[in-house]
């Protein structure tokens, strides 16, 4: 089963480029228990990041 982008949304998630715990820079992929995930070589935590909302409102 493949994952279908939102509409209007990406087909892919960017990169993260800081840890959001300690701020290093290196990270590498991480498939734990959700796809998309990161792992930190410098304070070895693992965390995903999504976005949920970019502030913008329709009406």
């Amino acid at each position: 089963m493949t994952e279908q982008p939102p509409e209007g949304g990406r087909s892919r998630q960017l990169p993260v480029f800081h840890c959001p715990y300690c701020g290093d820079e290196e990270l590498t992929p991480y498939e734990g228990e959700s796809a998309g995930g990161w792992r930190c070589g410098a304070c070895l935590r693992a965390f995903s990041v999504r976005l949920i909302a970019t502030g913008v409102q329709q009406g």
